[in-house]
């Protein structure tokens, strides 16, 4: 820290000094132990005015920016077979030059990574053996990854052009002799698209998670149509959403609901304090509805 402000005036060394403090308080925001719970209804959140405090972005541009990002993931298992010991502090390459904002680090991913340990599927904070997780536009890979390391068998998908960072940022966390280790696989997948041998091979997937996904309106109708693809009525969806235009996604849940029994989210301050009053909301999605045969 010395070596970066040693150089400025009074004014601007407490300034960055103060912009570190902050960074270093939202990284460690804390999370309550109980179960994650999911009270609310499309309904109930459409129903009532967007809360506008902050991040309305979903990202803070300053680290998107940056060459690496430092994410919490919140306190790991003592030991999960086959996982390495790593702290919960997890240090991802972001590429937003080269990818765009597909390449860098969202506050959705964040509050999802932390909440893994408050989902019931990984009660304890961890995933029972052989638990197969998908996540859908990894980008940086930091779910998938959080998950794998709580004990799941993951694989983490994005686009052709943006999967090879969640390789890069996997092996530096967690490869062995610079390859993936057992259990984590990376492969590329556009939402809608058939799904490759390997894909189709492993689904029905047992948790498919996703992180600030419905920004693109384009892009839902492959993303439906992928998570139908990935899923059966035992599976679990975790989407992390952050509220923008209701105009689109609120016509998306009305989708997300005629696929699935339950579709449910958590109340706004169900996610770390830095991000409450951005709209941001864990999505539940569950009791896929079987699929009307064909005429």
């Amino acid at each position: 820290m010395a070596s970066l402000t040693g150089s400025l005036d009074g004014e601007k060394r407490t300034q960055l000094k103060a912009w570190f403090a902050a960074q270093k308080a939202r990284r460690a925001s804390p999370v309550a132990a109980e179960t994650l719970s999911f009270p609310l209804a499309a309904a109930d959140v459409f129903g009532t005015p967007a809360e506008t405090t902050g991040g309305a972005l979903g990202v803070d541009f300053v680290e998107a920016r940056a060459p690496h990002t430092l994410v919490d993931v919140g306190a790991l298992p003592e030991s999960v077979a086959g996982r390495p010991r790593v702290k919960s502090t997890l240090r991802l390459a972001q590429r937003m030059g080269e990818g765009g904002i597909g390449a860098v680090v969202w506050n959705c991913g964040r509050a999802l990574a932390h909440a893994l340990p408050r989902l019931p599927e990984a009660a304890g904070g961890a995933f029972p053996a052989g638990t197969a997780v998908l996540e859908l536009g990894c980008g940086t890979g930091l779910v998938g990854l959080a998950c794998w390391l709580r004990g799941a068998d993951a694989t983490l998908t994005d686009l052709p052009d943006i999967s090879p960072l969640a390789e890069e940022n996997a092996i530096a966390v967690a490869g062995v002799d610079g390859a993936l280790p057992p259990g984590l696989a990376i492969e590329p997948h556009a939402w809608g698209t058939p799904l490759s041998p390997s894909l189709e091979a492993a689904a029905p997937y047992d948790v498919v998670v996703g992180s600030d996904c419905l920004y693109d309106a384009k892009a839902l109708p492959g993303l439906l149509k992928t998570l139908l693809a990935t899923t059966d009525a035992k599976s679990v969806v975790y989407l992390a959403y952050k509220r923008r235009v209701e105009e689109r996604e609120q016509p998306f849940f009305a989708e997300l609901e005629a696929a699935f029994s339950d579709v449910a989210l958590t109340k706004a301050d169900a996610v770390p304090e830095a991000w409450r009053g951005t709209g941001l909301h864990v999505v539940r999605l569950a009791g896929k509805r079987p699929t009307p045969a064909a005429a």
